[in-house]
């Protein structure tokens, strides 16, 4: 009979499980650090085209606002000439020129919608956290929450245009209106003239294009204001971001 003999290897000791566990442990936390590294990078450079992002909108907000100021100036003076003329005696010696001012009052009426998009983007995504400059967040924050309180200018201004276009048809022939407003020039009203010389329906139109003198006068204030608060948000962003 043969007799066969057994190698045995050798069991590792313990020491050689605490190194192999060791090696293992610092590979997956030296992948998770760099995970993490890349992570972090991938969403600073995602902050910074934000930001940039941001910049451009706030200044495209800063030119609406002054855009809006200017524009109102040609709509003050439209809403005076009309006060001004139809109050005279010999109005219908103007008639051309009230149903040009009359009508050009509604066309070239505007109100204030600054841009929104990179916020609102970063709002939606849940991106507002990767603002990491605690200062720029919280102007950014009060920036845009303010930006309410025109819409709520802006929805007066639209229920007195209503107003104002509904006595304005009870004054004016819309068909010269049409041809002023094709053709963005004065048109001969002489023989139509006014629908009416009711004193009251007159005071009435009047009375709503001055509440549009005042509701503009009260977006165009708010607008100012928030156009300092927009340059200062600029130059707060080019400053914690070295954006020129």
């Amino acid at each position: 009979m043969e007799v066969h003999a057994h190698t045995h290897t050798p069991r590792k000791k313990w020491i050689h499980y605490l190194w192999d566990f060791l090696m293992l442990f610092l590979a997956v936390f030296c992948g998770f650090l760099a995970e993490y590294q890349l992570e972090h990078k991938i969403e600073k450079d995602r902050e910074k085209v934000y930001m940039q992002n941001l910049l451009e909108d706030l200044k495209t907000d800063t030119a609406i606002y002054s855009k809006f100021k200017k524009n109102n100036v040609g709509i003050y003076a439209l809403i005076d000439s009309l006060t001004f003329n139809m109050k005279l005696p010999n109005r219908k010696n103007h008639i051309n020129k009230l149903y040009l001012w009359s009508r050009k009052i509604s066309i070239e009426l505007n109100f204030l919608f600054p841009v929104e998009r990179t916020y609102e983007q970063m709002k939606s995504s849940g991106h507002l956290r990767l603002i990491s400059k605690r200062e720029v967040a919280d102007s950014v924050s009060y920036y845009y929450n303010s930006l309410k309180g025109l819409y709520k200018y802006n929805d007066v201004g639209l229920e007195w245009t209503s107003d104002y276009v509904r006595s304005v048809g009870k004054i004016f022939d819309a068909g010269i209106h049409l041809k002023i407003l094709k053709e963005r020039k004065e048109q001969d009203a002489e023989a139509i003239g006014l629908l009416t010389e009711n004193p009251v329906l007159i005071n009435e139109m009047l009375s709503s294009a001055q509440y549009i003198y005042g509701a503009l006068k009260l977006s165009e204030n708010a607008g100012t204001q928030r156009m300092q608060t927009a340059q200062n948000l600029i130059n707060l962003i080019k400053k914690e971001y070295h954006i020129e």
